[in-house]
């Protein structure tokens, strides 16, 4: 039999719409390009497989191209792929895929990496077997190239008189088509008693990884909403980001647990003092005429009880004629810099519990507008960590910042003059005043007297304030440094006190 050249490498049939969005997902996420340069390395064809299970979760009607229409190479994946359709997790799993094509990405990351593992596993294919799996590709890919010289040789003949080099060129064409055809013969042959000896191993493949899949598809959504929640991140995203962040939090039991931690800190965070967050930075001056709805006094909204005088409130509603508060407009406050320890002594519960406080501090400043820095800090003289956010990122942090935020540590020992240093420069930068230094250890450090003389009278010359956290979970921190040059220091276990709570309401 011979192979047409114009045979598919893919068994799901897909349109132009189906590749194009497939082709987006492709360009914009990091982990399915990831995914597919890794299954490329050891399965031909692997892009067509992860298409073909894409398009088989996303697609309303799945058709399935007769195998007549398919190259041999792509056979495996078909069997795969029909097992798949067939079990029953994946006709439920399909209720939440179908014309999803978030939920149809993700159970393909999912699935397309159980594959992988699988292949590589000792129930997976042996080094033979994927060998010869590509030597049928290559055979392939040999026959088309020989039936393209034949055709070549056709033409030319019909161009030009036949002569004994045409003849002889055609004819050695010729038999090595043949020779090419029964050596693909023979593969075709190796490669469907292969399957039929794996029937079993692939059944049980989509049976462990279509449930995996499908626990996947359910726990992503609730794992990027507590990110999002935590984090402060917006609910609408790229699906290519979004996918990748999907993915990052499921291999990443770190970021999980940080994100939890940062949920519960927040929440006590606010929980000490509930108010319009929007209105901060503004105070009651006078009593001037307007329209806004929002500052007029309550004597005024009181008309509009009245048939006869609600007429009246709207005729100066309109006209701006209404009594509202006049508001006398703070101006911005400076930067808010937090230091963070990374040193060896910092590792484990510590990290988690410094880096969570960090960012419950980036609500407070995103909800007030000013720049939020980051200072990850650990010997003298190590390179300080900068991350941060600012108008230009409507004064969040880019979740790509949080996560490698999240993952650096450096380790080593512990110094705090240059990351104080470092956040006096961003103070010094700054156009506002009233900036804060939140600086987060576990105190087991000193400084010198002549830097700290130096630095107070820094201090009260751009008039910003430190605040400490002491991350004592041993319970064999010291605050004595600390104290030298903080305005008011309290420990992590104290955090439900109103000492903790103190702080984060002078930052507000």
């Amino acid at each position: 039999m011979t192979v047409d050249s114009r045979k598919h490498a893919q068994n799901i049939e897909t349109d132009s719409f189906d590749r194009e969005l497939f082709g987006e997902l492709e360009a914009t996420s990091e982990e399915l390009r990831n995914l597919i340069e890794r299954g490329s390395h050891l399965l031909p064809n692997f892009r067509s497989l992860i298409l073909d299970l894409f398009a088989s979760f996303y697609k309303y009607n799945v058709i399935t191209l007769p195998e007549d229409e398919v190259k041999r190479s792509v056979l495996m994946g078909r069997k795969l792929i029909e097992k798949a359709i067939s079990s029953e997790d994946y006709k439920e799993l399909r209720e939440e895929t179908i014309l999803n094509d978030f939920n149809s990405a993700i159970a393909t990351l999912t699935l397309g990496g159980e594959i992988i593992k699988w292949v590589k596993s000792e129930e997976g294919l042996s080094e033979k077997s994927l060998i010869k799996e590509w030597e049928l590709e290559k055979a392939e890919e040999n026959l088309d190239e020989l039936k393209d010289e034949v055709e070549t040789w056709e033409e030319i003949e019909k161009k030009k008189s036949s002569n004994k080099s045409l003849k002889e060129g055609k004819k050695k064409t010729q038999f090595e088509l043949r020779s090419q055809e029964g050596e693909l013969k023979d593969l075709q042959k190796e490669q469907k008693e292969r399957l039929e000896r794996m029937d079993l191993k692939l059944q049980n493949l989509v049976r462990s990884s279509s449930r995996q899949t499908s626990e996947r598809v359910d726990e992503v959504e609730k794992e990027l909403m507590e990110w999002g929640a935590s984090m402060g991140m917006p609910e609408e995203k790229p699906i290519g980001e979004k996918l990748d962040l999907a993915e990052k939090l499921f291999k990443n039991e770190k970021l999980r647990k940080l994100a939890l931690l940062v949920g519960s800190l927040k929440e006590e965070m606010f929980s000490s003092r509930r108010k319009i967050w929007s209105k901060r930075g503004s105070e009651v001056y006078d009593i001037s005429l307007g329209n806004d709805i929002g500052r007029i006094i309550p004597a005024e909204l009181s008309f509009l009880r009245h048939k006869a005088l609600r007429k009246d409130f709207l005729k100066r509603l309109i006209e701006g004629r209404l009594l509202q508060y006049y508001l006398k407009e703070e101006k911005g406050r400076g930067p808010l810099v937090v230091c963070v320890d990374g040193s060896s002594s910092m590792e484990g519960p510590k990290e988690m519990w410094a880096k969570a406080v960090c960012l419950s501090l980036l609500e407070i400043a995103r909800r007030q507008r000013r720049k939020f820095c980051v200072i990850v800090f650990s010997s003298k003289g190590t390179p300080l960590k900068v991350f941060g956010s600012g108008v230009k990122d409507n004064w969040r942090m880019k979740d790509e910042d949080i996560i490698e935020l999240a993952g650096y540590f450096p380790g080593g020992g512990t110094d705090f003059e240059d990351p104080l240093d470092k956040a006096l420069e961003f103070l010094k930068e700054s156009r506002f005043k009233r900036g804060d230094i939140v600086f987060i250890t576990d105190g087991e450090c000193d400084v010198r007297d002549e830097w700290l003389n130096a630095f107070l009278d820094k201090k009260n010359k751009l008039k910003f304030k430190v605040f400490s956290v002491l991350i004592d979970l041993t319970g064999r921190e010291t605050v004595e440094s600390l104290k030298k040059f903080s305005d008011k220091v309290t420990a992590i276990s104290n955090l439900t006190s109103k000492d903790a709570r103190g702080i984060f309401l002078s930052l507000d």
